[in-house]
């Protein structure tokens, strides 16, 4: 997983830098966003197994903000679960709790813990669908749809031939398709 994340992000040193302090990284995690989560505070940031963390998510253990009516920068622990998808430029407070299981969408702001099982998105982020919907919707649509990992692997695409891109952007003019 951190030779991944080195290659395609060269974060090496940012990732280390984290873990170095205590920051719990589970197997099998993915994160993309290493250099938004808090550097001030990574012993008080826990990843479970199978989590990915989209490009621009900021993860902040602490909150200065009390700092401006007189008070100490509050502080609190990030738990992120097990098998939790996090949307690209979304934000965790601090004291937040994600339990196992869970997606959050694009954009989202966790301000407050998070219970398993469900997808959850917005500013505050709110619960959409359990994650069973998720499944059965998706794999529905998932089943009427284009699935271009016929073709070629998901992180083979960026140097797929011009044609097979051109391919993909046709079959996609009407809707999503799967890779």
């Amino acid at each position: 997983m951190f030779k991944l994340l080195k290659r395609l992000r060269g974060k090496e040193n940012e990732l280390e830098y984290r873990l170095s302090r205590g920051m719990k990284v589970g197997k099998n995690c993915h994160l993309f966003s290493v250099a938004t989560i808090d550097g001030a505070w990574p012993w008080l940031i826990s990843f479970g197994d199978n989590v990915t963390v989209s490009s621009d998510v900021r993860i902040l253990a602490h909150d200065a903000s009390p700092n401006i009516v007189g008070c100490e920068t509050r502080l609190g622990r990030v738990d992120i679960g097990n098998n939790v998808f996090i949307g690209a430029g979304s934000t965790i407070t601090c004291n937040v709790r994600i339990g196992d299981n869970v997606i959050i969408g694009a954009g989202s702001v966790v301000t407050k813990d998070l219970p398993g099982d469900a997808v959850y998105a917005g500013n505050p982020a709110r619960r959409i669908c359990s994650i069973e919907e998720f499944k059965n919707k998706r794999q529905s649509e998932r089943a009427a749809r284009p699935d271009f990992s016929k073709m070629h692997r998901w992180d083979e695409w960026i140097d797929a031939p011009e044609e097979d891109k051109q391919k993909m952007r046709e079959q996609l003019e009407d809707g999503c398709g799967y890779v």
